[in-house]
């Protein structure tokens, strides 16, 4: 009779704990949130700076707050590479946030200019499967005939079709100019041209230019041609 009592309590016990085992687990399952490995900064740094290994740390991010972020999850991706813009300390670090040395001195541009984005016209003209950052371009306007014979096109290379106040006119706005970035209808940066089609390219312009860019901007179809 003893024995059974201690069978009998032997098995309540064991029962007890294979339930506070399970429970355990079961908010532990609950309780997960899937990480993955990246780099944070470990203090402030500027623009154009280059970070060595100690500046930078390995921590576990969740998942779902990088998901739609290309994170840097080791240094040799950023070794010899420059900051596209200043980074804080703790700051995540992002694949997109460096470039070569080369690169930044294009996109950095040229003193007095402003850096101005050109929507470009559909890939049927075929210069925007092949553009890419660094490519030298002349950039058209083609309006419409009303405003295109404003004095404010009186000195630009101009062709028209149709009378004065009905047609059009393709109006040369800009020459040899240096494409800071290409960009798709998403506003991502297009590496490789062969992959994606250009919506948008960034260049550096003076601020009469850019007025005159800006000022036509909803009126014009803009075209590119590569040198």
């Amino acid at each position: 009779m003893n024995r059974k009592v201690s069978i009998i309590i032997l098995a309540i016990f064991l029962a007890i704990i294979v339930f506070s085992v399970s429970t355990y687990l079961q908010k532990q399952l609950v309780a997960y949130v899937p990480t993955v490995e990246c780099l944070i900064a470990t203090d402030n740094f500027l623009e154009c700076e280059s970070l060595n290994e100690p500046d930078v740390k390995k921590v576990n991010m969740p998942i779902e707050i990088v998901s739609n972020t290309k994170v840097v999850k080791n240094y040799d991706e950023i070794k010899d590479l420059y900051l596209k813009s200043d980074l804080l300390k703790g700051q995540i670090l992002v694949l997109d946030q460096f470039d070569t040395q080369e690169n930044l001195a294009i996109f950095n541009g040229e003193e007095g200019k402003e850096k101005i984005s050109i929507k470009v016209k559909s890939p049927e003209n075929g210069t925007s499967f092949i553009l890419k950052k660094g490519s030298k371009v002349n950039v058209y306007a083609t309006i419409n005939n009303e405003y295109a014979n404003s004095e404010i096109f009186a000195d630009n290379e101009k062709v028209s079709a149709g009378t004065k106040d009905y047609g059009y006119s393709t109006i040369k706005l800009l020459s040899d100019i240096k494409v800071l970035g290409t960009f798709d209808d998403n506003g991502e940066e297009v590496e490789n041209t062969s992959e994606k089609n250009i919506d948008t390219i960034l260049v550096a312009v003076l601020p009469e230019e850019a007025q005159i860019i800006n000022l036509i901007r909803d009126l014009a179809v803009f075209n590119i041609t590569e040198l």
